[in-house]
């Protein structure tokens, strides 16, 4: 018998898909009647929701981006805090959370208590899924409560019945010694956070991840641990029992996807809350979810009430890789590659930086650090070879010559992209201490 939270999440896909199609004209009629802002878009887009009864009728609708949302938001008003698309009034609202602002003013999303009890559903699935057990006890790194990945998260896992140690946002050694002290047996943080840790834990409090006391490494906040490198690491370094990772989104829900005890793909688990495309994030053709297709990530709300959307593209570049899968779940797995936004071009090949730091991970000697180098913030495309620094291991033995060689050859290989790198020190790659960004503009004109 599946080892699963709800039974939904072993129900045939097909089934799901029904269901989605069947709540879908419900939320239509419900943004018609309840919001301007969308009577408005539909008009101006020459969109008759009531036409819509099928999901194949469903991709004739315009897709919303991030923009939309910060457009909206650019006239808030004291009955509408969170701008035009905000469809349940101000006295409904029971909770405001945000993006984090990291490239400007943050964006705000809204919850009332139905919407609230839906992503408390959805994530208990999830973080299930993801190995946590109300017995566990669960050391949560993140720092900032107001975000996706704060104050909604350890909600959640309280309400899965774990007993959540919310210490995000102290220092290293506080975060570590509070762990040791709880006996904690899940590490839950950023990928980018974990990797920090695991560097940093025998400097700063004296004790490696090896001896700490979780067992259980569960992270999220881009992709890393999908990579068979990164995973093994982290296995390596704390003695863990299991090494997954989740992601979601906070304009949608905070977290849809995770992994299984197959660690071979993240499971969707919004079913009933959430309906998923998968578009060519060129041409916005629709793509199905078989295994090896990639693509953007869209999302649509089917009861979302403070702050609906509808056809969202994400900026979440994915890879599928399993519809159907030992643990009973029904849903598609995918890796996450990048975002979609970070996506370069080369002689007309797309590459995610992730993926370069994926391909130099495997290679002997080679730390899985990477920094791409780009001369300005809207340079995409590349004739010549791309920029990248990379650090050698500590010890390799390998020289530098050797190691830059095999990540030209390699990145060829496997990417049919060339890249120009320079072997720089481990300490120049820091990890962020929550996330990393693995691109730099640096013009050195």
């Amino acid at each position: 018998m599946a080892d699963i939270y709800d039974p939904v999440e072993t129900t045939p896909w097909e089934e799901v898909l029904a269901e989605h199609e069947r709540l879908l004209p419900e939320q239509m009629d419900y943004l018609v009647e309840q919001s301007d802002y969308y009577r408005r878009r539909f008009e101006e887009y020459d969109v008759d929701p009531t036409d819509v009864s099928s999901l194949e009728e469903f991709r004739e609708v315009p897709f919303m981006v991030k923009q939309d949302e910060r457009d909206s938001q650019a006239n808030q008003t004291p009955a509408k805090p969170l701008g035009d698309h905000q469809v349940a009034p101000k006295s409904a609202l029971n909770r405001i959370i945000s993006s984090s602002g990291t490239t400007g003013k943050p964006t705000y999303f809204g919850l009332t208590t139905r919407d609230r009890r839906d992503w408390n559903e959805v994530q208990k699935r999830a973080f299930y899924t993801l190995g946590v057990r109300p017995e566990d006890t669960v050391l949560f790194g993140a720092g900032q409560t107001m975000i996706t990945g704060g104050t909604p998260y350890f909600e959640s896992l309280t309400k899965l019945g774990a007993n959540v140690v919310p210490a995000g946002g102290e220092s290293t050694e506080r975060l570590l010694s509070v762990g040791l002290d709880v006996h904690a047996d899940v590490m839950w943080t950023t990928t980018s956070h974990i990797r920090y840790l695991t560097e940093r834990a025998e400097e700063v409090c004296g004790v490696s991840p090896a001896d700490l006391p979780m067992f259980k490494v569960i992270g999220g906040g881009g992709p890393g641990i999908g990579e068979p490198e990164i995973r093994n690491e982290f296995y390596e370094a704390w003695d863990a029992s299991l090494v997954r990772e989740g992601m979601g989104l906070g304009d949608v829900i905070g977290s849809m996807w995770a992994e299984c005890d197959q660690e071979d793909g993240m499971h969707f688990h919004a079913q009933g809350h959430a309906h998923v495309e998968l578009i060519d994030p060129d041409t916005g053709e629709a793509k199905p979810f078989e295994e090896g297709n990639e693509g953007e990530l869209v999302y649509t709300h089917l009861r979302r009430e403070a702050t609906p959307l509808v056809r969202f593209r994400s900026g979440d570049y994915a890879r599928v890789t399993g519809t159907d899968c030992p643990c009973g779940r029904t849903s598609p797995k995918i890796q996450a590659v990048g975002r979609a936004d970070d996506m370069l071009i080369y002689k007309g090949m797309n590459v995610f930086p992730s993926a370069i730091r994926d391909v130099i991970a495997d290679i002997d000697g080679v730390a899985p650090r990477l920094r791409v180098i780009v001369p300005d913030a809207d340079k995409v495309h590349f004739e010549d070879p791309i920029e990248i620094e990379f650090a050698a291991k500590p010890g390799t033995g390998r020289s530098e010559t050797e190691l830059i060689e095999e990540v030209i050859d390699e990145v060829r290989a496997q990417l049919k992209v060339r890249v120009d790198p320079t072997v720089v020190g481990e300490d120049d790659l820091p990890p962020g201490e929550y996330k990393t960004d693995l691109v730099e503009v640096r013009d050195d004109e």
